[in-house]
């Protein structure tokens, strides 16, 4: 006798599997979104922080940089720091630090900018950065940088400068090392793994 072929389903059997598919599927996004809402209100409660250098972390700046060099002002003038500032438009992200840092803030991270400029100019740059920032510090010394990784709940610093994680090693934060551009103009010294910190991979684009 030749096989006997499977029932077909009927639209009742239809419905059912349709109905069960969505179900285990929203029931996977609750937990997804439970687990979620707890781990992000747990950060936001304790308050924890991560914090990044802007120049050669977050973006590559030479090109701002390189702008401002044009109108041949004193570096580290107020004048320059104003040029420097409003000529953020030039620069480039970087995706994978950027992507790092919004995953953090996804996950109730409070998110800071730390830029070693002056603040000259720099409303435009702090406007732009609005949704990601919850705080921009431009510090002009190792010392202060020091002070607001130690006082603040920082437990994360990402950078690409070797002073930068030497301040934060001394403050007891984590450090992060963001690889330079080899193209940069940014006079800071960056040895990868010269105090056998982490390194973000693919963080130097």
């Amino acid at each position: 006798m030749p096989p006997q072929e499977p029932p077909k389903p009927t639209i009742a059997d239809i419905i059912k599997a349709w109905f069960s598919k969505w179900f285990h599927r929203i029931r996977a996004f609750c937990m997804l979104a439970g687990a979620w809402g707890f781990i992000f209100s747990v950060n936001s409660l304790i308050g924890f922080r991560a914090g990044f250098e802007y120049d050669d972390g977050l973006v590559y700046s030479t090109p701002a940089f390189q702008e401002a060099a044009k109108d041949q002002l004193e570096a580290g003038s107020p004048d320059y720091w104003n040029a420097v500032n409003r000529a953020y438009t030039y620069e480039r992200l970087k995706p994978v630090p950027w992507l790092t840092a919004w995953a953090l803030k996804v996950i109730g991270f409070r998110i800071a900018f730390f830029l070693d400029r002056g603040p000259e100019g720099s409303d435009s740059l702090e406007a732009g950065w609005s949704r990601l920032a919850d705080d921009i510090y431009f510090t002009r010394s190792d010392n202060e940088k020091y002070e607001l990784l130690e006082k603040n709940r920082f437990v994360l610093y990402a950078g690409p400068s070797d002073a930068g994680i030497i301040q934060a090693r001394k403050a007891g934060v984590t450090p992060l090392r963001i690889n330079k551009s080899k193209t940069s103009v940014n006079p800071l010294e960056s040895t990868p793994g010269k105090f056998s910190e982490r390194y973000l991979p693919l963080s130097g684009f």
